[in-house]
C-alpha cells in the first residue's frame, strides 16, 4: 500500500474505522489499498499525522508482518531534507501500525494531470529535492526500491518522498516474497528486470525516469503492457524531448543501462543544486536579505506550489485544559516507555505543514507514544481496542 494518500483531502470515515490509533485521534480517511488504510489523524495539540493501519487479514500473515516491522525499522533509519519523518509505530499490534508527519500537496501524478509540466525554478528544485532525500536514503543504508509519481507529495515548501513499504537494507536484507517482483513497470531498472537486482543505482534509473516526467509529462519508456514496457527499458532509448539541456545530462546518467554508469544520489543532488542556484540568482534578484545558500534554503527559495487546504482539518475544537492535563500525565508515561525501548521517533515535522498548512509552525515539537498502560486503539462504538505498546517485542 502506498501511503501517497498521506498528501490528499480528507474523506470521511468509513463503520468500522477506529477513532483512535495509538496516540492519535482519528478525523477521517487520506487514502485506502488492498494491505490497508491511511487514516488522518491529530495530535493531543492539534498537529497534523497520516496514520497508515494494515488490514487485519494481512496482520494475520506472518511473513507480511516481518515485512512491516522491516519498513517501521527502515524508515526509522533514514532522516533528512525533502523526506516525510517517522514518528511513531506498533508493529506488533492486533492491526499493526505506523504514524508520519502529514504532507500536505497533491503527488506528483495528479500535479501533472491537473496542471502539466514543472517548469522552470520548481523543476529544479524538485531533481534537486528529491536527489537530495534518495541521497539521505542511500547514506542510512537504504534502498527506496519504489520511485514514482505517487510517492512523491509536492508540497508548499517542497517535494517529499515517501513510502518505505517495499524498502530494503542495502546489505541485502529482504523480507519480501522469494521469486515475487516488487516495484511498477516504467520506473523498475533494466537490471531488476534481468537478475531482480535491487541497490541504490535502481533508485537512480527511477529517479532519472521520475525528472524526466516532472519536466514532460511523458513516460520516458512509453506506456503499455508490463512486458513491453519492461522490453524498452531494457533495451531501448528514454524519450526525453522537453528535458531543460541543463538536465539531460545528469538524467541520462542515471537512465543509464548499466548501474555502474549510473550518477549517484549525492552527485545528481550537487549537479542539480549549480542548477538551482543558477535559477535562484535569477529568480531572487533584486529581492532583499542575503540569498540562499544551502540546498533546502534553494529549494523553498524558488519553489512555486500553492498551499492545499482542506477544512476537515480545522473542525476539531482545540484541545481543553482537562485535555492538556491528561497530556501531561500522558508525557509521563512517555518517558518511562521511552527508558524500556518503546518504539517513538522524535521529529521536528521539517516543513511539513501544522493545523493551519504553515510550513514551519511545528519546527521543534517532538511526537513520542504512550506505554501500554497509558491507552491503547479505541473503536468506532468507544471501546477500547488493542493496547498500543510501541516495541519491538
Amino acid at each position: 500500500m502506498s501511503a501517497a494518500g498521506s498528501g490528499g483531502r480528507v474523506q470521511p470515515a468509513r463503520p468500522g474505522d477506529p477513532s483512535r490509533v495509538g496516540p492519535y485521534r482519528i478525523i477521517g480517511r487520506l487514502g485506502s489499498g488492498g494491505m490497508g488504510t491511511v487514516h488522518a489523524g491529530l495530535t493531543a495539540d492539534g498537529l497534523r499525522v497520516a496514520v497508515k493501519v494494515i488490514h487485519p487479514a494481512q496482520a494475520e500473515d506472518p511473513e507480511f508482518r516481518a515485512r512491516f516491522r522491516r519498513e517501521v525499522q527502515l524508515s526509522a533509519r533514514v532522516q533528512g531534507p525533502c523526506l516525510v519523518p517517522l514518528l511513531a509505530a506498533d508493529p506488533e499490534a492486533d492491526a499493526p501500525w505506523l504514524a508520519t508527519a502529514y504532507a500536505p500537496g497533491l503527488t506528483l501524478n495528479q500535479y501533472l494531470a491537473d496542471h502539466g509540466p514543472l517548469t522552470s525554478g520548481t523543476l529544479y528544485a524538485f531533481a534537486t529535492g528529491t536527489a537530495q532525500a534518495l541521497a539521505a536514503v542511500h547514506e542510512a543504508g537504504v534502498v527506496h526500491r519504489d520511485v514514482k509519481p505517487q510517492n512523491v507529495i509536492l508540497t508548499p515548501a517542497g517535494p517529499r518522498v515517501l513510502d518505505f513499504g517495499i524498502a530494503r537494507a542495502a546489505d541485502g536484507t529482504s523480507v519480501t516474497r522469494t521469486g515475487v517482483m516488487t516495484g511498477t513497470p516504467g520506473w523498475i531498472s533494466p537490471e531488476y528486470y534481468r537478475t531482480s537486482t535491487a541497490g541504490p543505482e535502481g533508485d537512480m534509473f527511477a529517479w532519472g525516469a521520475l525528472v524526466a516526467y516532472a519536466a514532460t509529462g511523458r513516460l520516458p519508456f512509453g506506456t503499455g503492457a508490463p512486458d513491453v514496457v519492461a522490453f524498452r527499458v531494457m533495451s531501448g532509448d528514454p524519450d526525453l524531448d522537453g528535458v531543460p539541456e541543463e538536465l539531460r545530462e545528469v538524467v541520462e546518467s542515471a537512465l543509464a543501462k548499466e548501474p555502474a554508469d549510473r550518477i549517484s544520489a549525492a552527485s545528481a543532488a550537487q549537479e542539480c543544486s549549480r542548477f538551482l542556484a543558477s535559477q535562484a540568482t535569477q529568480i531572487l534578484a533584486g529581492s532583499d536579505g542575503p540569498a540562499p545558500t544551502r540546498v533546502g534554503e534553494l529549494v523553498t527559495a524558488v519553489w512555486e506550489m500553492p498551499a492545499v487546504d482542506d477544512p476537515t482539518w480545522h473542525a476539531p475544537s482545540p484541545p481543553s485544559r482537562r485535555r492538556a492535563v491528561t497530556t501531561v500525565l500522558v508525557t509521563a508515561a512517555v518517558i518511562g516507555a521511552l527508558a524500556g525501548g518503546a518504539l517513538a521517533f522524535p521529529a521536528a515535522f521539517p516543513n511539513v505543514g501544522d493545523r493551519d498548512g504553515a510550513r514551519d509552525a511545528a519546527a521543534g515539537r517532538s511526537i513520542a507514544s504512550p506505554a501500554r498502560h497509558a491507552g491503547g486503539a479505541t473503536g468506532p462504538a468507544g471501546t477500547r481496542g488493542p493496547p498500543s505498546l510501541h516495541t519491538g517485542r
